[in-house]
């Protein structure tokens, strides 16, 4: 009986194991035509730190919110990599397609370059729900390294609508990253 029951349940785990090679991976992308695909470091270097994403979100499956206070874990719809560095590299390209005059560098980057402003973003809440509402709640703030100073931050709170299908979701999200890229993009222009 109990060799029956193991060989039960090394089948289960092992017909379980299977799915996860089954999964779907997902990125969100620069929604802004990249228009300029080399790069030249103007004098103005402003570097994206690295993203602070709430607990939740530092997971590699994808989440939707189910109601204000359930969450549902897609474990065969997963991101393709760190959701944290998607969130930085697709607002490091967005600024730079809004503001070519200037150099923006996702950190850590290896180069001998300094960069003189730096943007840092904490993510609070960013997530679809069953009704396709994409949330992107947060807040970011630009530092003057050299003097070391804060230049300006605020709090952002973005909805968008969305088909309810996954694809969707990312897409919207993409988006969302886009809009808060203009409004970082708009606020450093008045400070530069």
């Amino acid at each position: 009986m109990k060799q029956t029951s193991l060989l039960l349940s090394l089948s289960a785990m092992l017909l379980l194991g299977g799915c996860s090679s089954k999964s779907t991976l997902y990125q969100m992308h620069p929604v802004t035509p990249q228009k300029n695909n080399t790069r030249h470091i103007t004098e103005t270097v402003i570097g994206v730190a690295k993203v602070e994403v709430a607990q939740y979100l530092d997971t590699p499956q994808l989440i939707t919110r189910v109601s204000q206070g359930e969450l549902k874990i897609h474990e065969t719809r997963r991101w393709a990599g760190s959701f944290a560095q998607n969130i930085q590299h697709v607002l490091t390209e967005d600024l730079s397609e809004i503001m070519p005059r200037n150099t923006f560098l996702a950190a850590p980057w290896d180069e001998p370059i300094t960069d003189t402003y730096r943007i840092y973003l904490t993510v609070d809440r960013f997530d679809g729900d069953a009704n396709g509402t994409v949330i992107l709640e947060g807040r970011w703030g630009l530092v003057n390294k050299e003097e070391d100073r804060l230049v300006k931050a605020e709090k952002v709170r973005y909805i968008e609508h969305s088909d309810v299908t996954v694809e969707s979701i990312v897409a919207t999200q993409s988006r969302l990253i886009e809009r808060l890229s203009r409004r970082i993009a708009q606020k450093i222009k008045r400070e530069l």
